[in-house]
């Protein structure tokens, strides 16, 4: 029997599942600070380019208020 799975201890992560996890946290990064650059540029938006894009400044509101989720 292996001396890991005799002692009850788990094993250690292996090297390809900590790379599939660090990249999934560096997508997620990503794609967070691309959203927060998407909001900050919807906020500074004026009037008329807001109704050059068919959207309003209350859209803009509900949407700058939503709660940040990853995906």
């Amino acid at each position: 029997m292996d001396d890991v799975a005799s002692t009850g201890r788990s094993r250690p992560l292996q090297p390809v599942v900590f790379v599939r996890l660090w990249r999934a946290l560096v997508d997620l990064m990503r794609i967070r600070r691309e959203r927060s650059r998407a909001r900050c540029q919807l906020e500074a938006m004026t009037e008329r380019e807001l109704q050059d894009c068919g959207m309003t400044r209350s859209e803009i509101a509900y949407e700058l208020h939503k709660p940040h989720r990853g995906k």
